[in-house]
């Protein structure tokens, strides 16, 4: 599912404006088709008119998803003969800048590019399109940056999935909400979404939000430090939202030590496959999936006709601070124990048999 329509024009460099609208019908069927859950992803495969040299920036693998992420936009750029030349930043934004600049040196002809910080990175952008290189940024935003495109899950309704299960489960009582790092563009905006949700049952008295936290570091180490230091110094919560399912494990863990797993509702979102083994035994009540199949798939053909200068129509746009850049922005879904069969193993996501392979046990 996606919320922005694309459509390829003539063959032109392109600006960081919201181009003009042109209908194609059957390449809008293509599209319609490539990016449905469930449908296939090499349907119609494009023509790639040149050799292409992807640079692909991530900001690091601490979380499943992210290996995912990697392996299937390296397969969907070779399909199409594109070269992929992947950095990894070890959430390090000065890292990042280096691996830019290498990059640069390298030829590359597009760089996507996973931040790890939405201000530090702005300068590195800057240089790359200074030298007509075009920039997709990739989940997480770079301000005043004027990126050619910014491809994304919506993480503001990843944030309302989570709120409005939580309340569906927690009517009254106390939660936690244990966020990404604070210069996470993303983290920002799932947080927005769980304080919209929030914000009538915390003004009426029946949810209490004892704690907001925004960590330091991705490191599920403190997720389980800072749950834990809560439990020894107040009563038990009734309920936490974790920023990913790589934090809720690790709070999970935390709980387990005081045997509250499976009491307090926890909830989290990429649907890693421990996440789902949790989810039907129990201890984690939900998970959101956001289909990595389908935007790795998409940022390797955008990242590939981006560097062969075709412009795009993209009917939604983003601020960055300075520049209003198109935004192709991704539906994401939320997962139970009750749609697990309908999401996941149904796209194959995870095997059926993975999921339910350790229900009977505890934990």
């Amino acid at each position: 599912m996606m919320n922005a329509d694309i459509v390829r024009k003539e063959k032109t460099f392109p600006g960081t404006a919201l181009f003009l609208n042109i209908t194609v019908f059957f390449f809008m069927l293509f599209l319609t088709a490539l990016f449905l859950p469930g449908c296939s992803d090499s349907a119609m495969p494009r023509e790639i008119n040149e050799n292409i040299t992807i640079g692909f920036v991530m900001d690091s693998l601490v979380e499943e998803r992210w290996t995912r992420d990697r392996n299937i936009f390296i397969s969907a750029a070779r399909r199409r003969g594109a070269e992929v030349i992947v950095q990894i930043g070890e959430e390090n934004a000065a890292n990042q800048e280096a691996q830019i600049n290498y990059l640069m040196e390298q030829g590359m002809d597009v760089l996507v590019l996973i931040a790890s910080d939405p201000h530090y990175l702005t300068k590195a952008v800057w240089d790359v399109r200074r030298k007509r290189i075009p920039v997709l940024l990739y989940e997480r935003m770079v301000h005043n940056a004027g990126a050619n495109l910014f491809l994304a899950y919506d993480g503001e309704t990843v944030g309302i999935m989570q709120a409005k299960e939580m309340l569906k489960r927690v009517e009254k009582g106390t939660i936690l909400i244990y966020n990404g790092r604070d210069r996470d563009f993303y983290a920002k905006e799932v947080n927005r979404g769980i304080m919209a949700v929030f914000a009538e049952p915390v003004s009426n008295g029946s949810i209490t939000i004892a704690a907001d936290h925004w960590p330091e570091s991705s490191r599920p180490e403190d997720a389980f430090a800072f749950v834990t230091a809560y439990l020894d110094n107040n009563p038990p919560m009734d309920g936490i939202i974790a920023i990913n399912d790589l934090q809720a494990e690790a709070i999970i863990r935390a709980l387990a030590l005081k045997r509250l797993a499976g009491t307090v509702v926890v909830i989290g979102a990429d649907a890693d496959l421990a996440a789902c083994q949790r989810i039907v035994r129990g201890t984690q009540a939900m998970t959101v999936y956001k289909p990595i199949n389908h935007i790795g798939t998409a940022a390797a053909d955008l990242a590939i006709d981006l560097a062969q200068d075709y412009r795009f129509t993209i009917h939604n746009g983003i601020d960055d601070g300075s520049f209003r850049i198109p935004y192709y922005q991704l539906v994401p879904i939320a997962v139970t124990a009750e749609n697990m069969e309908d999401t996941v193993i149904r796209d194959g996501f995870h095997l059926r048999d993975e999921v339910y392979r350790n229900r009977l046990l505890n934990w």
